[in-house]
């Protein structure tokens, strides 16, 4: 049926998107504000921190 069929063309385009890499983490916090605004900065801090502390915990080597 076409619902069927439908569904089965969103798992495989969700399985093919999963497959790529993914985006920096870091991008979460550049090409929005020419200046980082304190609170973003202090996040960004938090996330590097996070990251050094329970990185194992992540498939960091997915990211570009």
């Amino acid at each position: 049926s076409l619902r069927r069929g439908g569904a089965l063309q969103v798992m495989e385009a969700f399985e093919a998107a999963e497959r790529k890499p993914k985006p920096n983490p870091q991008l979460l916090f550049s090409d929005v504000y020419r200046e980082m605004p304190p609170n973003l900065r202090r996040q960004q801090e938090q996330l590097e921190r996070h990251l050094q502390r329970y990185g194992e915990h992540y498939n960091l080597q997915h990211f570009q």
